[in-house]
């Protein structure tokens, strides 16, 4: 049988490993340094029930070097030896079962390490609650030696004192500015006070607005820079999280990274919310503590199993919940987020029936009469199109508005669905989409005397077009304004697209546009000539064919551009050169 050997860790490579692939940054060490700090205050408090005074104290000494204590727990010298020098092995776990003790935040014994990110020498101090009669001074270096000295205990107070002098390059991680802000940023709620010692003075660095209502507005300014439209309670009914959802006073993408301040047992986990929060919480920024989902092992994220899943849905849950309720405690705060989170709010009304018919009298459609709310709506007992094509419906808008006829712009995210809904929501709303509307029952004929009297007018039309495969009609239809309509089916839509491509394609792929254009059969498209117009009027009795086409041609590029067909260059070139010819005879007058 061969013999075993032991794993031996280069600690240069550790140091390396945690610099640059584990910690995002080196400013982490005060992260590490507080969660140690916490877990021995926690330490303390199971052994000494009756222990309610924990403080960690930073002190700032000059040229760059600060000093970090606690009142907790501290380390016998069996224990420097056992978790100070062995990597993994972690003072917060059962030695006996293995298991990570629910009261501390360290899991994997290696947080202490982080510091030679920014120094080249720990000295720690440390007198340990279970035996006040003897202290301990440590001394590790990054090759992996260390020193164990005794010191008289009168000198050490009962808990740990670090200290540590910057290594060159990280002068920045040891400015008193610096360090508050790391404190505020991973530790504010920690439920003791967190002290910085500069210059004689002493002042708590963790302090948090107190009191309900603008106290809690005030911590969210204080945290995200941010003066918020109001705030969400979150408090899980299984005890998972509590904490706070800031509603945002702007708009915001919904998917734009958004950044949270998610904390695990106090201490901050990460800023990414991806894991826990739902997707459309993109409007709200998150100040939230949680005591029992398992972190990382770079504590930057949460291990993914059944209880954050758990976490996920109850946190859905509790902000739906809230923002419903508002439609009874609050309905201005609620239609004032709804016209700033459309967007949100129509993805969260999508996804679930109770949000739908809470927030659907609330959100806003884009019609051809205007911005009607779902409860507009819901009022209405004639026809309603919807259209999610932007090009169709400005089309078509002014022709259905001049017959009384709604239509909706349901080319924005969400909004097709939600009119869906809106149908199953209530069974008496006719619905239907745009391609099921015959637009020919608009035009009607303008009777004969009309036909005779335009008839030379329409030849000309469609003599000017047939080159471009448009044919010309007389109808008569409302808005009389308009004086003509450009109204076309699938196949030539397609066939434009492919005309226009050609234009622009090289030889090889001309020729196979043309393949394409040439399977294409029975295509139509019309321009129709609208009689009860006063200018189509005044063409048919004008006895100057070169006037008419000029007019007729450029009234037809017009119906092109009021409904957003791309054009062709041949069309483009009506334009200019009819533009041309009327400052000619204006000229000539």
């Amino acid at each position: 049988m061969s013999e075993p050997f032991v794993f031996k860790v280069n600690l240069g490579g550790m140091i390396d490993i945690l610099a640059n692939h584990l910690y995002s940054s080196p400013d982490v060490f005060i992260r590490e340094l507080l969660q140690n700090g916490t877990d021995a205050i926690s330490g303390r408090r199971l052994s000494e029930p009756e222990f309610n005074e924990g403080r960690i104290t930073i002190k700032v000494i000059p040229e760059h070097e600060l000093t970090f204590t606690d009142n907790g727990t501290g380390l016998t010298e069996a224990e420097i030896h056992q978790f100070l020098a062995v990597i993994g092995q972690s003072s917060k776990r059962d030695l006996q079962t293995g298991r990570i003790l629910d009261d501390y935040i360290g899991r994997f014994g290696i947080g202490m390490l982080s510091c030679f990110m920014v120094t080249d020498e720990i000295m720690l101090r440390t007198r340990s609650a279970k035996d006040p009669a003897h202290a301990w001074e440590f001394e590790g270096k990054p090759d992996g030696t260390y020193s164990i000295t005794p010191v008289p205990p009168e000198e050490v107070a009962v808990g740990t004192e670090i200290h540590i002098r910057a290594k060159k390059n990280c002068e920045q991680y040891f400015r008193e500015e610096r360090i508050c802000e790391l404190v505020r940023y991973y530790g504010l709620p920690l439920p003791f006070p967190v002290m910085m010692e500069t210059d004689g003075e002493i002042y708590r660095i963790n302090e948090m607005p107190q009191g309900a209502g603008k106290g809690i507005l005030n911590l969210g300014k204080q945290i995200f820079d941010t003066d918020f439209l109001g705030y969400i309670p979150l408090e899980s009914k299984s005890g998972l999280f509590s904490g706070v959802a800031y509603i945002l006073p702007h708009a915001v993408s919904l998917h734009a990274k958004t950044k949270h301040r998610i904390y695990l047992k106090n201490m901050l986990l990460t800023e990414d919310g991806d894991a826990i929060l739902p997707k459309w919480s993109g409007f709200l920024r998150c100040f939230l503590n949680t005591e029992k989902l398992r972190p990382t092992a770079s504590r930057e994220s949460f291990y993914e199993d059944e209880l954050l899943a758990q976490a996920r849905d109850e946190l859905s849950a509790c902000i739906s919940e809230y923002l419903i309720g508002l439609s009874k405690r609050d309905p201005e705060l609620l239609e004032q987020m709804v016209q700033i989170h459309f967007m949100a709010i129509k993805s969260m009304a999508c996804e679930d029936e109770t949000f739908f018919r809470t927030f659907i009298p609330f959100l806003k459609f884009e019609t051809n009469m205007g911005e009607l709310s779902g409860k507009e709506l819901l009022t209405r007992r004639d026809v309603i199109s919807f259209t999610n094509d932007i090009n169709q419906f400005h089309r078509t808008s002014a022709l259905m508005l001049a017959q009384g006829q709604l239509l909706v712009n349901a080319c924005y995210v969400y909004d097709t669905a939600l009119l869906r809904m809106l149908q199953e929501y209530d069974d008496s709303l006719i619905l239907y989409p745009l391609e099921s509307v015959t637009f020919e029952d608009f035009l009607e004929d303008p009777g004969t005397d009309a036909q005779v009297a335009a008839d030379h007018l329409v030849q000309t039309a469609r003599n000017c077009f047939r080159e471009f495969d448009c044919n010309a009609e007389l109808k008569a239809f409302s808005p009389s304004q308009l004086p003509v309509f450009y109204l076309l089916d699938d196949k030539a839509e397609t066939l434009r697209e492919i005309n226009r491509s050609k234009e622009q394609a090289d030889s090889l792929f001309t020729s196979m546009l043309s393949a394409f254009a040439e399977e294409i059969q029975d295509s139509r498209s019309t321009l129709f000539i609208n009689w009860r117009n006063p200018l189509i009027q005044r063409l048919a009795g004008l006895d100057d064919p070169e006037k008419v086409r000029v007019c007729l041609e450029i009234l037809y590029v017009q119906a092109l551009l009021t409904g957003r067909f791309p054009m062709q260059g041949g069309e483009l070139a009506l334009l200019n050169d009819n533009l041309i010819q009327l400052i000619e005879w204006g000229t000539m007058g």
